[in-house]
């Protein structure tokens, strides 16, 4: 049996396939469904979403996160911003369930005349079955590489681990900005128009509209986001804003105030969100993209790009890689 994110059991079936993982992407929670799905809304292009579960024996075997954004007639499969994924139950999914999976799949695969974006987060150092698929259809694939912390380890270990100039640093923002964590018991919609009006501030523009901001909020509120601020004489001088599932946190995005940049605005900020993760505990604390003078080799990072890269690294972590899979839907039989 096949549910779509449309009808009402799909979300009891999705905290079941969901529960089973030690895993959980917190970019494709249900309220960060809601915030991706804003900026293609914002941009006049049409959403579907095409989110399904497949039931097999009762019980829920495997999952794909996904939508098709379109404009102009070209349209992509990812899951709004961000790639699709899959979630499987690797014990029930047998060989004949796979292939009703697939089936299913390849049915929204019609109706995608550009690309699909997927990524692969290599549970068990095994890629997915739909991974399989799509490679055996023609896709390419492009390494991505994330800096990751453990936090089952302690807080003295972490900190251990920490880059050696990092502590005198973190230490001066603890005392002087006092880092508040902003969560759904304390968060307000004023604080979220102070962190946007730092933002626009600090970017010289407005880039997103209000109503994104408006869905970070409603990811607070839902607890699957928190938001760090810091302060200097009353003025917000830092923010950032993170959001997690249940074993997974994900720096999201930040703003600092560029004139105080001799200052280390942000260290303690982080520092303080990386122990509160692990306070509320959540395993996984993924600082985002790690970047190489050479990699992504499609796009050579930029000089600032590859200096954010190096700030996040020096709070310790692993480097992981993930596997994002393009396949070319333009050219392949639909038919098949």
């Amino acid at each position: 049996m096949i549910i779509y994110s449309k009808e009402k059991s799909y979300k009891k079936f999705y905290k079941e396939i969901i529960d089973q993982h030690i895993w959980q992407s917190s970019l494709h929670t249900q309220s960060a469904l809601n915030y991706y799905k804003q900026r293609p809304l914002d941009e006049g292009k049409t959403v579907q979403d095409k989110s399904f579960i497949l039931i097999w024996g009762d019980e829920p075997v495997i999952a794909f996160q996904g939508a098709i954004v379109e404009k102009d007639k070209n349209s992509i499969l990812q899951f709004y911003g961000v790639p699709c994924i899959s979630i499987e139950n690797k014990n029930k999914l047998t060989k004949k369930a796979y292939k009703t999976f697939l089936k299913e799949f390849d049915k929204i695969l019609i109706n995608v005349n550009n690309s699909i974006i997927y990524r692969d987060y290599i549970i068990d150092n095994n890629i997915s079955a739909l991974s399989r698929h799509l490679l055996l259809r023609g896709a390419k694939v492009v390494p991505y590489f994330s800096r990751i912390i453990d936090l089952s380890q302690s807080e003295t270990e972490m900190k251990r681990l920490l880059r050696k100039s990092y502590n005198s640093l973190i230490n001066w923002g603890l005392r002087e900005l006092k880092p508040i964590i902003l969560d759904n018991s304390n968060l307000s919609w004023e604080n979220i128009l102070e962190f946007r009006e730092l933002h626009i501030r600090e970017s010289g523009r407005e880039t997103r509209s209000v109503d994104s901001w408006r869905k970070q909020f409603d990811m607070v509120k839902a607890g699957e986001a928190y938001l760090v601020v810091g302060y200097l004489k009353d003025d917000l001088v830092s923010a950032g804003f993170f959001m997690h599932s249940n074993t997974n946190c994900y720096y999201g995005s930040s703003a600092s105030r560029r004139d105080l940049f001799d200052k280390p605005l942000f260290h303690s900020l982080m520092w303080k969100s990386i122990c509160y993760a692990k306070s509320i505990g959540i395993q996984w604390f993924d600082l985002g993209e790690q970047l190489f003078p050479n990699h992504p080799s499609e796009i050579l990072p930029s000089k600032k790009e590859l200096g954010i890269s190096d700030f996040k690294a020096g709070f310790g972590g692993q480097t992981r890689m993930f596997l994002d899979i393009k396949l070319d839907c333009s050219n392949i039989n639909k038919d098949n």
